[in-house]
């Protein structure tokens, strides 16, 4: 099981149901929601525990997955060691995977919404826990 799993998507179903598959597969001991990026940033920013996972979906108003990982890069690095993040989206568009090599943060694009089979791979193969 990790520590912490941040959501950042500006549609609050999309978190509920995020929030309620990592509930049922069991993987972390917090889960915490935002819809909008500048408060997840600022939640980074004052986090006595850094979250091991980070879920953004790409295409959201006032700040998109790529403006929020200008500022993510800002952060410490020691911080975010042992973070991953993994852009969501709805629909894989070639430069977004061409954009996404520019920030080594980022480990993975995927559909959304999640389901439990998906967050079990994720688990397995960036942290080699099983559920």
């Amino acid at each position: 099981m990790i520590k912490t799993i941040v959501l950042v998507d500006d549609n609050n179903a999309t978190n509920f149901i995020h929030e309620t598959y990592l509930r049922r597969v069991n993987c972390a001991e917090n889960i915490l929601a935002f819809t909008m990026g500048q408060k997840a940033i600022d939640y980074l920013c004052t986090a006595e525990v850094f979250p091991e996972l980070i879920f953004i979906d790409i295409n959201m108003p006032t700040m998109d997955a790529w403006e929020f990982m200008d500022l993510y890069s800002e952060l410490d690095p020691k911080l975010k060691i042992n973070t991953r993040v993994i852009l969501l989206t709805t629909s894989i568009i070639p430069s977004d995977a061409e954009k996404m090599t520019k920030y080594r943060e980022i480990k993975d694009m995927m559909y959304k919404p999640l389901n439990e089979e998906a967050i079990r791979g994720i688990m397995n193969e960036h942290f080699d826990l099983s559920f």
